[in-house]
């Protein structure tokens, strides 16, 4: 699978001939210094691209397989029908939108189509239960029913039982049936009004009266149209249990109410998450070689110190500075190939210049390579110390050698230091937490013992 997204973003490169990113280029010459970097930026770029197509491949599957698992458990509405569970089926939610008089409720309905169901006789204590709890159901925003500014919430159905509620008021000029305030018309110092509550199953009946005082208040809050569609098909629900089928209700009022699917949200959530995880691993992958880089050159003057100083003592003991530098490399590469070593850039950097002066490059030629590859002050300065005395003759060059060779470890405490102190500010916190326990132990008992 890896390989054929290898293929597909290697196609997609070569195909529309995108430019080579020549910062990518130069870091990766840096981390391999026997390549000139090309090759292992396009191999790179490929690997990079082909992990991004990847995960917004299987996030398009995923978020595909989501909406078609959505729509199959929802088998959508058809002339205003949704078909019912049959018995033991259980109950579904179905996301719908509405159009009442063409114009859309933007925000979806979710309703609860419940499982077809046989009629059986309730009780009469679930009226008396269920009319005890009304006063306390329908109060919405309001603090008590004896101050009524805000709309009530009427409900249709029972929380806890299968019981229709009808609601009719004796003053519909202060309060309607579904609980709105006439606020035209409604006094400042309160109108008395008597809400009767309907309730009905299976053929038996009880009514409850509720005393209210409705008082003046602002305009309808928003989505209370949505409620009184979402209430009206509750209701529409409970009257057609025995049915296999829910039919929505085509209008409330003088209005129309058409109904459509509503998208599903996880489909989208998917696709969104995809890609971002996309965004998150371009970036990262940058990040990752940054990162490299920054390793790359501590670890380069963290081998300066011993390179300067073996250079010196070679060229002290007799040797040129070529044989110095290619007794170096030497010892590194026979150590890396018995395994007494790993990988170091800084070493890596003078096999290649070895090669180079093989190839036919000229030793200071070599030198000054040898120090712009590196991309480091300190080796740039010892290529260029190198070459000039190829020029200039060996005069100088051990006074010059001990002077860097010097530096180089000044340079390499302080940066010991440096990490150190970093170390120590990083225990601070896990240090403090430790104390806090401490304490805690300690003073805890205390505490307690003086109040037992």
């Amino acid at each position: 699978m890896k390989k054929l997204f290898n293929r597909i973003a290697l196609l997609i490169i070569t195909g529309l001939k995108l430019p080579g990113n020549a910062e990518i280029i130069k870091k990766q010459a840096l981390l391999n210094p026997a390549d000139s970097g090309y090759r292992k930026a396009e191999k790179y770029r490929v690997e990079k691209l082909a992990e991004v197509l990847m995960i917004l491949f299987f996030g398009v599957v995923i978020a595909l397989m989501a909406a078609l698992s959505g729509g199959l458990n929802d088998s959508g509405i058809e002339n205003g029908i949704i078909e019912r569970n049959g018995y033991g089926g259980g109950d579904r939610t179905v996301n719908i939108i509405a159009d009442i008089d063409g114009k859309e409720i933007e925000e979806p309905i979710g309703i609860t189509v419940r499982e077809r169901c046989y009629t059986e006789e309730e009780t009469l204590r679930i009226f008396e239960e269920t009319g005890k709890n009304l006063p306390e159901r329908i109060l919405g925003e309001n603090s008590s029913l004896e101050q009524v500014e805000y709309d009530l919430d009427l409900i249709d159905m029972a929380e806890d039982y299968p019981v229709n509620i009808e609601w009719s008021s004796d003053n519909y000029e202060a309060l309607d049936s579904n609980g709105v305030i006439q606020e035209e018309v409604t006094d400042v110092n309160g109108t008395p009004v008597i809400l009767t509550a309907s309730l009905s199953y299976m053929g038996r009946y009880a009514d409850y009266e509720i005393p209210v005082l409705v008082f003046p208040r602002h305009k309808d809050t928003v989505g209370k149209i949505r409620d009184i569609v979402q209430k009206k098909i509750l209701k529409y629900d409970a009257l057609t249990l025995s049915s296999d089928k829910l039919i929505l209700p085509e209008r409330i009022g003088d209005s129309i109410i058409s109904y459509r699917n509503a998208d599903s949200p996880a489909f989208v959530l998917i696709l969104v998450m995809a890609a971002v995880c996309a965004i998150g691993v371009w970036c990262g992958r940058d990040r990752d070689l940054n990162k490299l880089i920054s390793i790359r050159e501590k670890e380069m003057l963290t081998d300066y110190p011993d390179i300067v100083s073996r250079l010196n003592l070679f060229f002290f003991s007799g040797m040129t500075i070529k044989g110095a530098f290619e007794r170096i490399a030497s010892d590194y590469e026979k150590r890396l190939q018995e395994g007494r070593t790993v990988r170091r850039y800084a070493f890596e950097e003078m096999l290649v210049t070895l090669r180079e002066m093989k190839g036919g490059v000229t030793e200071s030629q070599a030198y000054q390579n040898f120090g712009a590859r590196s991309g480091i002050r300190r080796y740039t300065k010892l290529g260029t110390l190198l070459s000039q005395n190829l020029q200039k003759g060996n005069a100088g060059l051990m006074e010059a050698l001990e002077a860097e060779a010097k530096d180089a470890f000044e340079e390499r405490k302080a940066n010991a230091k440096k990490a150190g102190e970093e170390a120590g500010t990083k225990l601070l916190l896990p240090m403090g937490i430790m104390l806090m326990v401490v304490m805690i132990i300690v003073i805890l008992p205390a505490f307690l013992s003086f109040s037992i």
